[in-house]
């Protein structure tokens, strides 16, 4: 061991340290662990320190690489070193990559150049590998070159024997057999070389010797190729009869399988030829592109696509179409080694069974030689992932190789990923078509609902049209029926040789049992999808373990990641999970999983609750603590994330306890989740979940719980515009708190009612209500909850006309929000102070404090805030000039409150598109813009909405020259607002009313 830099040699130091460059040089250009490098110094036996000697060595080797002009080719990094050079530079790498080259040229009979790169290999030997080094690890290397170069001897020798070379090699084959004095391959090559040169009896004598040899250390007799030659000596025949003749290589061999049509795909097979035919360098190497599924499943299409591709692409490939089945999820069979894949594919090629190494390396040397010149598609087919594939690929080539695989293919440099996944809606019916007949796949309803329960999974509607198929009597209805009827979909997707749920099995036994376990709980998920925490929860593992898990199993496609870090099972993948899970664990054990995940939900939606409301009224018996961890955010806007990504799980969960013996979860659930519903419009869900919780809490006697059930009732219902039912809880709730003595829960009672009777426009109760709710938060000294009755005075005693007043509680709430820092609640005043200053008669003002609100709504504010505000926006444009911006606001935000539910609000941005369109002289529009206004005040009892629809309407008829209409309608308004107290409301109809009459006089006249 030593090095060499241009004419100069250094010996190094010491064994160890020779030893040390040994290791990394055996490993050129690759990394090399620490452990790895112990091993190879000291065996089993390191002395104390053994990583501190370990480093001085390497900074010993560094110095004197520095010393040869060789900076920086000994890098260190974590737990590694790597010899930073080319491979060739190493003599050991040099020989192997001649040897296999002269192997390869030899195969397609050029034995002229192989000749001269063997002479050349051999050149490199200077007496015995790794002279001197101690240590099984140097031994074994010692043994493997020698063994190699023997092999190269014995490929230069038969070279050398079919030229007719025969005296100038007997010389070296006799001193060869003497070291191996049993080896028939050396003791056939003397023999041919003795008669060769005239000598028959020594060629005699050779195998005497050696039959002597054989009988007495192996008890044996000379095989049968060294029995011929030595019969063909006997008999004197031409020396050409002894010389075996070379198998001839196969140059351009095909071994694709046939392959049906493809329906689809088109997007991912043009990807393909795209980067398999585009130009490229001849010095870089070809891309390898491996086929890979988002969803990961068995039956995808994985190997049809890659088939099909290597088809299309023959023609720019003529060297050969090869494919191999690496057999990673075959059914009763292990997967290829990579020595015999790659045994399979130099046998494709024509390398002769006799000729091939019996080392990894020198495989894999052979085959990146066979197609460093090759223009040839290889089809891995099945790959059970990077470790298996990685000896496999070829070097710098012009060949292409496609790879399909279950798991997700990384670490590999160069390598090009077509992510596949199930069939389009429109694909998926056409393949079911073609697969049953046209003939009987004439009802596209049915078509589309089976191709749907297929999950678009091609190898699961290949299978159901195959059913149809082969039984004439039946049909698409039938076959519907079966599929949405039976004991489960997957019994129905197979055929005598083939079915989804094998496929999936074949997948699942590949998983460690904690992946197992894993996978089958997930199987209990409540939602859509589920996050890492909850997963914990379910499976009862530390959150580490789960994620490392999650993603083993998203690298196995057999889940999927629908969004960053929430994980889903393709739908018949879920399917496959519940059923193992209910066929392997205990019904004790998936109620158990279930009660951990619910105690989870309930634990996290309530973190999430208080940091989003965290001064909400809350009470009541204390939560269940957790097993595991809740997640914990940076702001409330990611925990309203999380219950926003939650949501449908939550609710399950809510209605899994509600429906299975689990009240008292299913009302803890309720009580966290209240006001998050609410706010997104899941006020049906909230009603039903509130109705139970209250009950429930009545039942128990838990009066504290039972009023904030009541609170949370009301406050659903309202939200939707059912006034009536949630004044009939509210008050139900007042006389609880009453009888009981909660002051609290009685200030928050009379606070809703308020609400309540100012959405009804009843104003006059409403005032009385803020107000005593106003003086009960004043008594408790509670700072935020004396700004938010004085936030809802203001917004009365605006509708009441009184402007000075509202300004002053509006003021004053402000004020006391920017207090106790609740950014939200402040944009909520800067909303009603924009609304009083729009009335006053300053639009300016108006805006700007809507600005600022939507500013500090675009961190801290629901979809329905911000919402509106926009509205609030628009009504302080001028139109026609603004026009479009105010119709593009309005629209925008009745999208929000109808998905919200919330039909007061969408009522005033109906009014408000009415009004901007009347200004626009578009009366027709406007008024069937009231009129929708009107149905949806009216149907939720909200009088002073209803009153300014009417007078919008009034309007938009004496726009249209309807003075009769429009006189009724502005009545009808004015009756209405004197009604609720609304004096400003009931003043503006007025001056209309006398308008429309004074225009109908003048006609008249």
């Amino acid at each position: 061991m030593e090095l060499r830099t241009g004419g100069h040699t250094d010996a190094l130091g010491s064994a160890k340290e020779r030893l040390m460059l040994a290791a990394l040089a055996h490993d050129a250009g690759r990394p090399v662990s620490l452990d790895t490098l112990l091993h190879r110094l000291w065996d089993d036996a390191p002395p104390a320190k053994p990583r501190a000697s370990l480093h001085a060595y390497a900074a010993r080797i560094r110095r004197r690489l520095r010393t040869a002009g060789c900076d920086e080719r000994l890098v260190q990094q974590a737990h590694t070193y790597t010899l930073d050079v080319r491979p060739g530079l190493v003599d050991c790498h040099h020989f192997k990559d001649l040897a296999a080259r002269a192997l390869a040229l030899t195969d397609g009979g050029d034995d002229t150049e192989a000749l001269g790169l063997l002479r050349e290999a051999e050149e490199l030997w200077r007496g015995e590998p790794l002279t001197g080094l101690p240590g099984l690890w140097a031994e074994r290397v010692r043994t493997s070159l020698t063994e190699q170069r023997l092999g190269a001897q014995l490929t230069r020798i038969g070279i050398e024997l079919r030229r007719g070379h025969f005296a100038e090699v007997a010389v070296e084959v006799a001193a060869l057999l003497e070291q191996r004095p049993s080896d028939e391959t050396l003791a056939g090559m003397l023999m041919t070389a003795a008669y060769g040169c005239g000598r028959q009896a020594d060629a005699l004598r050779v195998y005497d010797t050696v039959r002597r040899h054989l009988r007495e250390d192996l008890g044996t007799d000379p095989g049968e190729p060294l029995t011929r030659l030595h019969g063909l000596i006997l008999d004197g025949a031409p020396v050409r009869q002894l010389l075996p003749a070379p198998e001839p290589a196969v140059t351009a061999p095909h071994t694709l399988p046939s392959h049906a049509d493809m329906v689809g795909r088109q997007a991912e097979l043009d990807a393909i030829i795209r980067a398999s035919t585009a130009p490229h360098s001849p010095h870089v190497p070809r891309t390898v592109i491996a086929l890979q599924t988002i969803s990961g499943m068995a039956g995808v299409g994985k190997s049809l696509l890659a088939v099909h591709a290597a088809s299309r692409l023959g023609r720019h490939f003529p060297d050969g179409q090869i494919h191999l089945d690496l057999r990673a999820h075959s059914v009763g069979q292990e997967p290829l080694t990579a020595r015999a894949a790659l045994t399979a594919l130099l046998r494709v090629l024509g390398v002769p069974a006799s000729t091939l190494p019996e080392g990894l390396d020198e495989l894999v040397a052979l085959w990146r030689t066979l197609l460093s010149t090759r223009r040839a598609i290889v089809v891995l087919d099945d790959v059970a992932g990077p470790d298996q594939l990685r000896p496999l690929l070829p070097g710098p080539s012009p060949s292409l190789v496609i790879v399909t695989s279950r798991r997700r293919i990384t670490g590999l440099p160069g390598v090009r990923s077509v992510l596949l996944d199930v069939l389009p809606p429109r694909d998926a019916v056409a393949l079911f078509r073609r697969l049953a007949g046209e003939e009987r796949t004439t009802r596209a309803n049915e078509v589309a609902d089976i191709v749907r329960l297929s999950g678009h999974l091609p190898l699961a509607i290949e299978l159901a049209a195959g059913r149809l198929a082969s039984r004439p009597t039946w049909t698409t209805a039938h076959l519907l029926h079966r599929l949405t009827h039976g004991h489960g979909r997957l019994k129905e997707f197979r055929d005598g040789y083939q079915e989804v749920a094998r496929a999936f099995e074949i997948s699942y036994q590949t998983l460690t049992v904690e992946e197992q376990t894993v996978f089958r709980l997930l199987g209990l998920q409540l939602g859509p999808n589920i996050d890492a925490f909850a997963t914990a929860a379910l499976t009862d593992l530390p959150l580490d373990s789960v994620e490392r898990v999650l993603e083993s199993l998203l690298d196995a496609y057999l889940i999927q990641e629908p969004s960053p870090e929430r994980y889903a099972f393709h739908d018949l993948l879920g399917e496959y999970s519940r059923t193992l899970a209910t066929s392997e664990d205990p019904p004790a054990a998936r109620e158990r999983a279930l009660h951990r995940l619910i105690v989870f939900y309930i634990q996290a939606s309530d973190a999430a609750d208080r940091m989003i409301h965290p001064r909400r009224l809350r009470g009541g018996p204390p939560r269940p603590t957790p097993s595991g961890p809740v997640p914990r955010w940076p702001s409330p806007a990611a925990a309203r994330q999380w219950l926003i990504s939650e949501r449908a799980a939550l609710i399950a969960a809510e209605r899994h306890c509600r429906t299975h013996g689990r009240p008292r979860e299913a009302a803890l659930l309720a009580g966290t989740l209240a006001a998050f519903l609410v706010e997104e419009g899941y006020t049906a869900e909230s009603r039903r979940m509130h109705e139970s919780a209250a009950r429930y809490w009545g039942a128990a006697g838990q009066h504290r719980a039972q009023v904030r059930a009541l609170l949370d009732l009301g406050t659903a219902l309202s939200h939707c515009g059912r006034y009536g039912p949630a004044l009939t809880a509210t008050e139900r709730a007042l006389q609880i708190a009453t009888d009981s003595g909660d002051a609290e829960a009685k200030a928050e009672v009379l606070h809703l009612l308020g609400v309540l009777h100012w959405n009804l426009g009843s104003l006059s109760t409403a005032l009385s209500h803020q107000s005593e709710t106003l003086s009960l938060r004043l008594d408790s000294g509670d700072l935020w909850q004396t700004a938010r009755s004085q936030n809802n005075l203001g917004i009365t005693h605006l509708y009441l006309g009184n402007s000075v007043s509202a300004d002053e509680h509006f003021n004053a709430a402000l004020a006391g929000f920017r207090a106790t820092h609740d950014a939200r609640e402040e944009a909520h005043v800067l909303n009603n102070l924009s609304d009083l200053h729009a009335q006053n008669g300053d639009p300016e003002s108006a805006r700007r404090f809507l600005h600022e609100a939507l500013d500090i709504l675009e961190d801290s504010g629901s979809q329905g805030d911000r919402a509106i505000t926009q509205v609030n926006l628009a009504n302080t444009m001028n139109s026609p000039d603004e026009l479009n911006a105010m119709l593009d606001l309005y629209r925008d935000s009745l999208t929000a409150f109808r998905r919200l539910g919330d039909r007061r609000n969408a009522s005033n941005t109906l009014h408000g598109m009415g009004s901007a369109l009347h200004a626009a002289g578009r009366f027709r529009e406007a008024a069937a813009q009231h009129r929708r206004a009107l149905d949806l005040a009216r149907s939720i009892g909200a009088a002073h909405e209803e009153s300014q629809a009417l007078h919008g309407l009034g309007l938009a008829e004496h726009g249209l020259g309807h003075a009769s209409a429009a006189a009724g309608h502005i009545n009808a308004a004015i009756e209405t607002a004197d009604r609720i107290g609304a004096a400003r409301e009931a003043a503006r109809a007025r001056e209309s009313l006398a308008a429309v009459a004074g225009t109908a006089a003048n006609r008249s006249s």
